[in-house]
């Protein structure tokens, strides 16, 4: 189960409700289910949740003003797992998250992220769904500070009998707020692939804008993959746009690849990888970007 590596100088380990393991800088405290962050420079941690069946955990992250954190999480869950966690941006806070789940041939599993941004605070998040599971996942981002900025970039990959379900949401509660989430699946053999993108702009909140990408590529016959784009526009004087589609592997690009000497399988794991690569290219912390595409070179392998 315990498949990763502690490859920060600041990390905190989780096994099932207890904090087993941690080195933190004296500017960032946990207590109870509860990590607070105080930094006046910039930091890098790296978190890591282990949860067992059927256990149900929950953990609240609070980023003071004007902190600036880059956080690598890593996520290894087993059957029936629920994984919470809120986040509270305070004025001015910046975040930085790449998030990977490493949970290997489990039924299903659930994860629920809020994540909420006050006046200024930005928070730009990279999800690899490359798992061996099935997952529910919702991530639910509110601007409820003005100019607060969120980006949502994620990766996913669903195979065998997998079944793989997210929602994104990116709701704007104050004027000139700025929301983008790009999504890009991959869908073979007899997996399944479900995103629903959201992006809600309430009445009054001027000058926000709203963007959103959901894009699927299947291999197979058999995969059933759907990507739904939702705008919910309640005011005028804003920008709103969203790109859908859900298409089949070029059959083409796969005999190129083959006819200059890969195989079938190296051929689909290099299309893959070309794929889902522009999640990579908006992602913009470089050792963020550089974990990522790290972790998406061994998908396939």
């Amino acid at each position: 189960m315990n498949n990763f590596e502690l490859n920060s100088s600041y990390f905190i380990v989780f096994k099932n409700q207890e904090c087993i393991q941690s080195s933190l800088p004296n500017e960032v405290h946990y207590d109870q289910h509860h990590l607070v962050f105080q930094n006046k420079e910039p930091i890098e941690i790296q978190t890591v949740f282990l949860l067992d069946n059927d256990v149900d955990f929950s953990i609240t992250y609070t980023f003071e003003q004007n902190t600036q954190v880059h956080i690598i999480e890593t996520r290894i869950l087993q059957n029936q797992a629920s994984f919470h966690k809120i986040m509270n941006l305070k004025e001015q806070a910046i975040v930085h998250v790449f998030h990977e789940n490493n949970s290997q041939h489990l039924e299903n599993a659930n994860v629920k992220e809020e994540v909420y941004l006050q006046r200024n605070a930005v928070c730009h998040s990279g999800y690899a769904e490359l798992s061996d599971s099935s997952v529910h996942g919702e991530y639910l981002y509110y601007l409820d500070g003005e100019n607060a900025d969120a980006k949502v970039r994620m990766a996913i990959l669903s195979k065998e009998k997998e079944k793989k379900y997210f929602k994104v949401l990116i709701q704007h509660n104050q004027p000139h707020t700025y929301g983008q989430m790009d999504n890009y699946g991959v869908v073979k053999d007899q997996g399944q692939l479900t995103i629903d993108g959201i992006g809600t702009i309430t009445k009054g909140q001027h000058g926000s804008s709203s963007h959103q990408t959901n894009k699927i590529m299947v291999f197979d016959p058999d995969c059933i993959a759907s990507a739904n784009p939702y705008l919910f526009i309640d005011e005028f004087d804003v920008k709103a746009s969203h790109a859908a589609g859900v298409g089949k592997m070029d059959e083409e690009h796969l005999y190129y690849l083959q006819s200059r000497g890969l195989t079938k399988k190296q051929a689909m794991q290099l299309i893959t990888y070309g794929y889902l690569k522009p999640v990579i290219e908006v992602i913009d912390n470089e050792m963020l970007k550089e974990h990522f595409e790290k972790v998406l070179s061994k998908v396939g392998a």
